[in-house]
């Protein structure tokens, strides 16, 4: 099954929509799609919205909820009521504090409880004007270690690291991905799949202790992610080969291509080819 994780919704034009949608059904895709306001300065499609046009869409969009991480305590009991919409996971970015303040906790905790994954922002995020009015330490709160608490306090919930936490805090995520086994990684966005070598992948990611050296353990926590949005697909066909070319060139067995290019989402999502 092949599943793309990271996707937005940033339009609720139809004639974009089915666009995007034909793009996707002409690679045998699917799409986790996130909308939700408050990405900076950038307002995408509201989360309910985002849940009704991927009704429309059934089998090729896959809505996400991105759920507010401000300064006052979040509604858990929207949690719920978004995964009762059919919601099947939650997009975190540009909090008003770190990902591991004690305000957030309870929302991960919720989170893990209605069993599905959850997609953080982390590392690069371009300046924008709402910067200089909330004054906060953007690249600070998104930062990777901020993962950690979460991993450790949560280890039945499936996160994923988004960007890897690109130029930035490379080195240090792939740390983190070998330390918790509940933590994936994507290489979303032109900021990371292309300036990712697989061979720098492979080097990152090389085991702390010796295994056998056909078994690519923590290759295997890359699950396929291109930052793509409605009225801008072609990160998605970007995207594609780059993906494909990581497992090719590090010689990935085809179960561990087949996990990274879908099948590990759609274990998680529930969902059979």
């Amino acid at each position: 099954m092949l599943i793309d994780f990271h996707a937005h919704f940033n339009s609720d034009d139809p004639a974009l929509i089915r666009k995007f949608v034909e793009v996707y059904e002409s690679h045998g895709f699917r799409a986790c799609m996130s909308g939700g306001l408050h990405y900076g300065e950038c307002d995408m499609v509201p989360n309910e919205k985002v849940v009704e046009y991927c009704r429309q869409y059934p089998g090729v969009l896959y809505p996400m909820a991105k759920i507010e991480l401000w300064n006052t305590p979040p509604d858990l009991s929207q949690l719920r009521r978004y995964v009762d919409m059919g919601v099947v996971g939650f997009k975190f970015i540009y909090p008003y504090y770190e990902y591991d303040h004690d305000l957030y906790m309870p929302v991960y905790e919720e989170v893990e409880k209605l069993g599905v994954p959850v997609l953080f922002h982390t590392g690069d995020y371009r300046p924008c004007t709402e910067d200089t009015i909330n004054r906060r330490p953007v690249l600070k709160n998104m930062h990777p270690i901020n993962l950690d608490r979460i991993a450790r306090s949560f280890q039945k919930l499936h996160i994923v690291m988004a960007h890897m936490g690109t130029a930035y805090f490379r080195e240090l995520a792939a740390h983190l991905i070998k330390t918790h086994a509940n933590l994936y990684f994507d290489l979303a966005g032109c900021g990371a799949f292309m300036t990712v070598t697989p061979r720098d992948l492979n080097d990152l990611l090389r085991p702390k202790l010796f295994l056998r050296e056909d078994d690519p353990v923590y290759l295997r926590r890359l699950v396929f992610g291109s930052d793509s949005y409605v009225d801008t697909p072609h990160p998605f066909t970007d995207a594609l080969p780059y993906y494909r070319n990581y497992c090719r060139m590090n010689h990935l067995p085809q179960d561990a291509t087949d996990g990274i290019m879908g099948d590990t989402v759609a274990s998680w999502l529930g969902l059979k080819a």
